[in-house]
């Protein structure tokens, strides 16, 4: 298993130095890679020549006021200090050849930085959500009118439904649908017959693995990181059946592995928010995912996000994939 030390970070660099067998895993080695600026559609696997493209929200309003999830406790956000966070993340995405759009903050709007939750791109829809946890429906009209502006035709189903955060893709025209926690299964169907997508059922069962991101990463078609404590027996057997099942260890689940962010195209580039480097229970996940990650050739960027942690978030949380 990899090792580093915490000054691996001091230096200016969020990758160890220590990745196997390579001889410069800075960040700005992975940036120099070109990009072809060729994308595939979300659902129908035509390609188009543009960007790929994230919707974000700056943490202007970033509050745990209402305690939404089991991890908030009311603790007062470093706003400058989460708005740094969040820009610093920003510039990395760009650098990396991906575009990234800004719902603009309204006041009010605690978790609107959770873009993952506002929605999903289905081609030729943008499917919004029907907010379910508490203080968080504000966010539903300004992003429909953000996407509207923009010519995209916004749909919203009638059930509970919380984004992408709960709807993972797996290839094209296939997801797996998380349920059972902030996102009703009726609203998957509702989406399936709307968008002409297939949606495995994944049903969640814990309160601290409430989205599907908190235990499902699709790391690409034959691979999946699962957390199999987020999930039922029959949905963990599901994903067993299609692909290889990189299993989250016990003590590692809870330091957001699955909360990864993949950079779009060819680049075989992972973004996670497990960056704590002074706790041992941090150092260890970080290595196991070092590890997990270069046995199939990607490299692993850690960024600091720990005010968004405050509100039981993480990196793919602050991400909606817009693909057409």
């Amino acid at each position: 298993m990899a090792r580093f030390s915490t000054q691996d970070f001091r230096n200016g660099s969020m990758i160890p130095s220590v990745l196997h067998k390579r001889t410069d895993s800075s960040v700005s080695s992975l940036i120099k890679s070109t990009h072809s600026g060729i994308a595939p559609n979300h659902t129908s696997g035509e390609l188009y020549k543009r960007k790929p493209q994230f919707v974000m929200c700056p943490p202007k309003y970033l509050s745990t006021r209402i305690p939404n999830n089991v991890f908030m406790r009311s603790q007062k956000v470093d706003t400058e200090r989460a708005i740094r966070q969040y820009d610093r993340i920003k510039r990395l995405m760009t650098a990396l050849d991906v575009a990234v759009l800004e719902i603009p903050p309204i006041k009010g709007a605690q978790d609107q930085h959770y873009t993952a939750n506002i929605g999903i791109s289905l081609n030729p829809f943008i499917v919004l959500a029907k907010m379910s946890a508490a203080g968080r429906t504000i966010e539903e009209a300004p992003a429909k009118k953000f996407f509207e502006s923009r010519g995209y035709t916004v749909v919203q189903p009638p059930h509970a439904f919380e984004g992408e955060a709960d709807l993972k893709k797996w290839k094209d025209g296939v997801y797996f649908g998380g349920h059972g926690k902030f996102s009703d299964w009726k609203a998957h169907e509702w989406i399936s017959k709307k968008a002409g997508v297939e949606i495995i059922p994944i049903r969640e069962i814990s309160d601290s693995l409430y989205h599907l991101d908190c235990s499902l990463f699709v790391i690409d078609e034959k691979n999946f990181m699962v957390c199999r404590g987020g999930m039922d027996k029959e949905s963990f057997k599901r994903l067993e059946k299609v692909a290889n099942i990189i299993e989250v260890p016990n003590d590692v689940m809870s330091t957001g592995a699955t909360n990864c962010v993949k950079i779009p195209g060819n680049k075989k580039i992972i973004l996670s928010g497990m960056f704590f480097p002074e706790e041992k229970k941090y150092q260890k996940s970080m290595e196991w995912m070092l590890t997990t990650m270069d046995k199939l050739g990607y490299s692993i960027v850690f960024c600091d996000i720990d005010e968004a942690d405050k509100s039981g978030a993480d990196i793919s949380c602050t991400v909606m994939h817009l693909d057409f």
